[in-house]
């Protein structure tokens, strides 16, 4: 066991709990930003740390790794006190009520600086911890519509991936800028460790703010992979109230509701019998829609206010 003061470790790692081994561990790792188009995936980790009654382990200092000209921090009120919320890693615990193994649960925030140093102290905890296993979770945008389950993309190591979330995870050929997920899952695989990342693919025309139907999707394929059974009905209603939303948009305009439809069309004609992930279009491939729908994330944005 390594107590608080023995861990030879970054500064910038601040403990809040004991780093001891823990059994069998796997990390799942979400960051806002570039990754998480939207929000679905935090959103997605933040649901888990609830409802996974997550227990703090870490925090990362925000001071070496952000530009706060970039990311600002943010002011808010605690009772008649105003407090600075900075941006946020945070690294927890968990046993998932039926686990039979641990998880540690990282929520954080794309850093600006310092990448290397920044995934060199999320491998050491995961070192210290035992944990040669990580999932990253990401979102992005696709000619999906949002009335049919989101699908799920996956990059994996390992081929028994692919069995394990019941999903293909096909060779990348992707050559470009990339986040805080890729430089990670890199990171981890260069380090011979076990990594995958799923991607929620969302509406394109809906990234306003964390689709509930993301997450349910991201949380359904954790649930599936290793045998949990996390309550999602807080998430079903989120979803339901998502979609009343849209449908009240969608009802001003017929371009934006024969958009959709054309979706639809196409998702269920190339949705093969067993749910899996329908191929990604590169962004290039996704119709120009901005004048058919900018009426409807304006309407969304309204009705959902300023700090939904």
């Amino acid at each position: 066991m390594t107590s608080l003061e023995e861990t030879a470790m970054h500064e910038a790692l601040l403990l809040t709990d004991e780093l001891r081994p823990l059994e069998r561990p796997v990390l799942i790792a979400a960051f806002s930003g570039w990754n998480d188009n939207g929000g679905a995936a935090t959103h997605a980790i933040e649901y888990l740390i609830e409802h996974w009654a997550a227990k703090p382990l870490a925090t990362i200092d925000p001071e070496p790794f952000y530009d706060f000209t970039v990311q600002r921090p943010r002011v808010h009120l605690e009772g008649d006190e105003r407090v600075i919320e900075w941006p946020q890693n945070r690294l927890l615990t968990a046993r998932p009520p039926g686990a039979d193994r641990d998880f540690l649960l990282l929520q954080g925030v794309e850093p600006h600086l310092r990448w290397r140093t920044f995934t060199g102290i999320i491998a050491d905890v995961m070192r210290e911890t035992g944990c040669t296993t990580s999932i990253t979770l990401g979102a992005q945008p696709a000619g999906v519509p949002h009335t049919r389950p989101l699908p799920l993309n996956l990059s994996a190591s390992h081929t028994d991936f692919e069995d394990l979330f019941g999903l293909r995870a096909p060779a990348s050929r992707y050559q470009g800028p990339t986040g805080i997920v890729g430089v990670m899952n890199l990171h981890h695989r260069a380090l011979q460790w076990r990594n995958a990342s799923l991607w929620a693919l969302i509406p394109h025309y809906l990234t306003i703010g964390p689709n509930p139907n993301a997450a349910i999707s991201l949380v359904g394929a954790l649930d599936s992979a290793y045998h949990l059974t996390t309550p999602t009905d807080p998430l079903h209603t989120q979803a339901e109230e998502f979609l009343r939303q849209v449908r009240q948009a969608m009802s001003q305009s017929s371009d934006a509701e024969a958009y959709v439809r054309q979706l639809e069309e196409q998702y269920d004609s190339n949705r093969p019998p067993v749910p899996r992930a329908i191929e990604q279009p590169r962004a290039e491939e996704l119709p120009a829609t901005e004048e058919i729908l900018s009426d409807l994330e304006r309407f969304l944005r309204e009705s959902r206010g300023p700090d939904s």
